[in-house]
């Protein structure tokens, strides 16, 4: 009886061990995005951040991620650092400061921002936005830092 018993306890344990080990599938690698703002006259309230991956959804609602990022928290000396982690790929962000604390950029009547941007890569707006080709960057295993400067236009 006891080793009936003892084998019905081993048989459980070693399925048990056995099903703690199966993986359900290999997780997909990310890699990490630095972004390091400057330009900001302002040490309060708060930058966002759109990040897009084609440029079909570039500068639309679609985003494959957003960050909300409090300034004071984020300051390091004149420089507000965040990170971000995404899927090895292909990627362009758009960033502003919400300067008047209702989380969307205000825009004039023709559509340019009222509010201090950014872009990856520092990309420039040139006869309208700027491009996503002019944006995108490659994000790979190592670490990718964006250094980019808020301005208003």
């Amino acid at each position: 009886m006891i080793c009936k018993a003892f084998r019905s306890a081993f048989v459980f344990v070693v399925a048990l061990l056995a099903l703690s080990s199966v993986t359900v599938g290999a997780e997909e690698p990310v890699g990490i995005l630095k972004i390091e703002i400057t330009g900001l006259k302002d040490s309060t309230g708060n930058v966002h951040i759109g990040v897009y991956d084609s440029e079909e959804t570039w500068l639309g609602d679609e985003t494959v991620a957003t960050r909300v990022v409090n300034i004071a928290e984020a300051l390091n000396g004149e420089v507000v650092e965040t990170e971000m982690q995404l899927p090895l790929g292909e990627y362009a962000f758009t960033l502003f400061y919400d300067a008047d604390g209702d989380g969307e950029m205000k825009t004039n009547f023709i559509g340019m921002p009222k509010e201090p941007i950014a872009m990856s890569n520092n990309a420039k707006a040139k006869f309208g936005p700027p491009k996503f080709e002019d944006a995108v960057f490659n994000l790979g295993l190592e670490p990718t830092i964006q250094r980019v400067i808020i301005t208003a236009l």
